[in-house]
């Protein structure tokens, strides 16, 4: 009975049976247990149970409680393992099965549809902005001939920092000369210092901005007025460093309040002559720091005018377009392809579920007959049991046993009539589709959502994929 039972533990997804289902009951180590022949001895010396007595002793009816008990156990151990058949069955139905999958294409077309009412909301709009301002950049490009990419100029934070740090350098240097001669001291030095080297730094910086970076435009009337402002801007500049060295030398000779009218004079009479040396080396400083502050402004954007500001405002629509598409598609792109990969596995696995059903079967039914087998043998169990207590009480006694010595006890019903066990054991009568239309009927499904994404994506296609 037990080898009976030992091919349900095959290896195709057999259910659980609890360790010690359907043991058979161990009669000697029972009647051991509940010490039948000590017992039935005993009472039999004692006439008991009397000779007209019609209802079975306490020792009788204990070996009908232990027996019913496991009895009662493996019944419920039997109606776990039907209804694992049964959950079983149902997972290779090919009804269930389509159910399961139709429900899950029917969640992804709706999936796509939420995200379609949102592409149109959310978008749309950005959609249109980024093809506008792409068309304008390419339309920029085209206007002045320019094929190579815009260049992405970084760190303009520390671009003015170091202008600060240069201002702030050449201040302090400039700063230190004028204030012995001061009437303010190192405050009033470093004060008239800081104007000087603002307007030098910020002059130079805007002359490296726009008047050299727009000799590279393509127009020769703004090209001609770009070199003459460059050229202004320079004199402007060695100008400007002229004037403040020749301050320098006019606060040495003459007091605070002349040196202004002096310094403008020498400018004009001798432009050339420093007198001091260290007025020439702050003449030199001032000059290295103008060209590194135009180096830095005309680097500070792209060197062709208007082509990086163009290019970062394409940019910035596309990176908005770009990452609310990535927010809305992403996470579909998934679910597309988690539901494409379930209906295709149901598309392989489902032609053989007939078969596993049919082995399903022919092991439950092997099961019922087993289980059948085991009521049986508990009866003859039971039996077995009373008899070695009734033989050892007729032996002892003198009197007439009663009748009921003779009687056999019988199971109450059987575990495999009650309504749960046939519940599971019978199998649903609603016939299960045919297999071809349901393969056609997934395939077909695939083939829906995979245009309808196909669709989405040309509605709403991703930046790099638009013409």
């Amino acid at each position: 009975m037990a080898g009976a039972f030992s091919k349900l533990a095959s290896d195709q997804d057999p259910p659980g049976v609890v360790p010690g289902f359907l043991r058979p009951i161990d009669t000697k180590a029972v009647a051991k247990e509940l010490k039948l022949l000590e017992n039935g001895g005993e009472r039999g010396k004692q006439e008991l149970p009397r000779s007209d007595e019609r209802i079975w002793d306490a020792v009788e009816q204990t070996i009908i409680q232990k027996i019913e008990a496991e009895w009662t156990w493996q019944g419920d151990a039997l109606i776990k393992t039907l209804r694992a058949y049964a959950d079983r069955l149902i997972g290779f139905s090919v009804s269930s099965k389509l159910a399961e999958l139709r429900l899950i294409a029917h969640d992804t077309k709706a999936r796509f549809l939420n995200v379609s009412v949102q592409a149109d909301a959310e978008l749309g709009p950005l959609k249109e902005s980024y093809v506008a301002a792409r068309d304008e950049f390419r339309r920029f490009k085209s206007k002045h001939r320019l094929e190579r990419p815009a260049r992405d100029v970084k760190r303009r934070v520390m671009t003015i920092g170091l202008l600060i740090l240069l201002i702030a350098a050449e201040s302090l240097l400039n700063g230190l000369f004028f204030a012995s001669s001061s009437d303010y001291g190192l405050i009033g030095g470093i004060g008239t210092a800081v104007g000087i080297s603002a307007v030098n730094i910020i002059f130079a910086f805007l002359v490296g901005l726009i008047a050299i970076r727009f000799i590279n435009y393509r127009n020769r009337l703004v090209q001609f007025l770009a070199v003459l402002a460059t050229l202004v801007g320079t004199a402007g500049l060695l100008l400007l460093h002229a004037f403040a060295t020749h301050y320098r030398d006019a606060l040495a000779k003459v007091a605070e309040d002349r040196a202004l009218a002096e310094a403008v004079q020498t400018l004009f009479n001798d432009p050339f002559v420093i007198n001091s040396l260290p007025s020439g080396y702050l003449f030199g400083l001032g000059i290295l720091f103008a060209i590194a502050s135009i180096c830095k402004g005309y680097r500070y954007d792209d060197p062709y005018p208007f082509y990086g500001a163009v290019w970062r405002r394409a940019e910035s629509v596309r990176v908005a377009y770009s990452s609310e598409h990535q927010f809305l598609f992403d996470d579909l792109e998934e679910h597309k392809e988690a539901a494409v990969s379930q209906i295709q596995a149901g598309i392989t696995t489902i032609p053989i579920f007939p078969q596993r059903c049919a082995q399903i079967r022919v092991q439950r039914v092997a099961q019922i007959d087993a289980f059948r087998a085991y009521e049986n043998s508990v009866e003859t169990a039971a039996n077995q049991l009373l008899q070695i207590y009734r033989d050892e009480n007729r032996r002892r006694r003198t009197t007439i046993p009663p009748a009921h010595f003779a009687e056999r006890w019988k199971l109450p019903h059987s575990f495999l009539k009650t309504g749960q066990a046939t519940e599971l054991i019978v199998d649903s009568q609603t016939p299960e589709p045919e297999i071809p239309a349901v393969l056609a009927e997934l395939q077909n499904e695939i083939t829906a959502l995979l245009s309808q994404y196909a669709e989405l994506l040309l509605r709403n296609p991703h930046p790099t994929k638009m013409d």
